[in-house]
């Protein structure tokens, strides 16, 4: 049995159930510093989140991943996770 999305509140970050509606955030957390650009870490070009976000929520539907938003205290999402 796969676990049902949950949303985990912390004292600083929310881990939220990754959604569509967090791709405007994640393009501009994407863009911040170029970090797609990094050869150290794995981070979709801003115009690519979209296409992330819906990989991750097909991996989500078929039972092999759980995805998450990491959303500051103000619910802007600033990360991905799983």
């Amino acid at each position: 049995m796969w676990p049902t999305p949950v949303t985990l509140e912390g004292q600083h970050v929310t881990l939220a159930p990754l959604s569509s509606a967090h791709a405007a955030d994640l393009a501009e957390a994407a863009a911040d510093g170029d970090l797609h650009r990094l050869w150290y870490t794995k981070v979709p070009p801003p115009e690519g989140i979209p296409a992330e976000i819906d990989r991750r929520l097909a991996a989500q539907e078929a039972g092999t991943l759980l995805p998450f938003a990491v959303l500051l205290p103000d619910g802007k999402a600033v990360g991905m996770t799983t």
